[in-house]
């Protein structure tokens, strides 16, 4: 049985984690099920990168913290993405932000992204986390000649705008270092990535170490509004609290509570690991060390060299959650890659799996609190609910930082702009949410088109 966003009742604690890669290599420590009635003052409904930076958050200011997820540790996003550790969520680009909102509040945007980078980092350090870190290059590739002058005019752009530098690599340059078909050019940026459910693992260590409650397959079934608060019902508990903070993200089922309801579209995205790459296909490809790239593509793929040699190569999914595993599909995204380098056409393919990332309509994250006063220097609220959310699949890093933002509004903390359009407004409302993927799937079949 396979979780789907926009079919299923909700995450059933009985369903297993996904086949992936990272889950074959690294085996969560368990948590357990809440079976008694607590109270606390802040309850985090989400047990992933969000809602596990949020406790570490209120843990470090001594607050009262009670976290609950639906299955086990690693189950969604945590557990399926490709670790790669980048600046920047949502769709638009810093240069997009700018044409819509201006300089100011794209240098806002780009401090919570480069934020995001270093907070992740930080906490690596500070709390001695043992992530399976790795830096190398992060190459964007033009998959035309129209995308690869795109490509070069946008960090010119960046360079001089926002001071990101970067190199530019022509279709000449590529073929030098690597054995790769159909890159016209791109851009080469310092990047790094990590093992993501090492990543979840440690987050949740932490924050039991700061002294947050953390009860894992125990889904929210139901959301009371009272006098004092919240009630929230698990199958054998419930939790009385003062705040929530839905942390749910892609995850969150088709109805769940108001504040988030159809405002956001779960995308499935999919990837496969290979066997290793041998000594022939290594240097045919010039996949010789840890290294991530991204296509320009409008359905893109990403792809990464693992530290044991592997290829990690991933896209867009199956429209509907029960078409994941079909083996069109995996002959799709392996093809993919063939394309890209032949010469690993025959490799095995060892793993393969989906997972749900969260669109939001407009293209951006928020990070909101409904009943939060409009200005930090005004009282807060005695009683609120909030969340952070449709990180459009950019979420290792800004996730966590979403996490901690959120966790800072709900405390009322100045040390949020809220200025930045991430925190001024709630998520957009999908407009007759039922067509969601009837739509998408005009959308795929337009780039099979459009992307030639």
């Amino acid at each position: 049985m396979t979780y789907d966003p926009l079919i299923s009742r909700g995450v059933s604690s009985s369903l297993p984690a996904a086949p992936s890669y990272w889950h074959a290599t690294h085996q969560p420590m368990a948590q357990p099920p809440l079976h008694k009635k607590i109270s606390t003052d802040y309850l985090i409904i989400g047990g992933g990168y969000t809602g596990l930076s949020a406790a570490i958050t209120l843990a470090q200011a001594k607050q009262d913290v009670t976290l609950l997820d639906a299955n086990s540790l690693g189950f969604g996003c945590a557990g399926r993405n490709g670790g790669f550790i980048l600046s920047g969520s949502g769709r638009l680009s810093l240069s997009a932000i700018k044409d819509k909102w201006g300089h100011t509040v794209a240098t806002g945007m780009q401090a919570e992204f480069d934020g995001a980078v270093g907070l992740l980092k930080k906490r690596i350090t500070d709390f001695n986390m043992q992530v399976d870190l790795v830096e190398g290059p992060y190459l964007k590739l033009a998959h035309n000649v129209k995308q690869a002058e795109q490509l070069c005019a946008n960090a010119n752009h960046l360079a001089s705008n926002f001071n990101v530098p970067s190199t530019p690599l022509s279709s000449k340059d590529l073929t030098a270092r690597f054995g790769i078909k159909g890159a016209y050019g791109g851009v080469e940026l310092e990047g790094a990535c990590l093992h993501p459910l090492k990543l979840a693992s440690e987050y949740a260590r932490v924050a039991k170490e700061l002294g947050a409650s953390l009860f894992y397959d125990s889904p929210a079934i139901r959301i009371e509004k009272q006098k004092t608060g919240y009630l929230v019902t698990t199958p054998s508990g419930s939790v009385s609290a003062k705040h929530i903070l839905i942390a749910t993200n892609a995850y969150t089922p088709k109805r769940f509570h108001k504040s988030v309801d159809n405002k956001q579209f779960p995308v499935q995205s999919s990837i496969f690991v290979t066997a290793p790459l041998n000594d022939e296909q290594r240097a045919s490809t010039g996949l010789t060390t840890p290294m991530s790239f991204m296509d320009t593509r409008m359905m893109k793929y990403y792809y990464r060299v693992l530290p044991d040699g592997r290829l990690l190569f991933g896209g867009r999914g199956a429209v509907k959650g029960k078409d994941a595993d079909n083996a069109t599909e995996k002959k799709r995204l392996y093809d993919a890659m063939v394309k890209s380098f032949p010469a690993l056409k025959g490799i095995a393919m060892d793993y393969f799996w989906s997972g749900w990332v969260s669109v939001s309509l407009d293209s951006m994250p928020r990070i909101f609190v409904n009943s939060e006063a409009s200005s930090n220097n005004a009282k807060r609220s005695a009683y609120s609910i909030g969340y952070a959310m449709g990180y459009c699949g950019s979420g290792v890093s800004f996730a966590a930082f979403a996490g901690q933002r959120l966790a800072q509004r709900m405390m009322g903390t100045s040390d949020v702009d809220l200025s930045l359009p991430i925190y001024q407004s709630p998520l957009k409302t999908y407009p007759f949410p039922k067509a969601r993927r009837l739509a998408l799937h005009g959308l795929y079949q337009w780039a099979k088109i459009a992307e030639r």
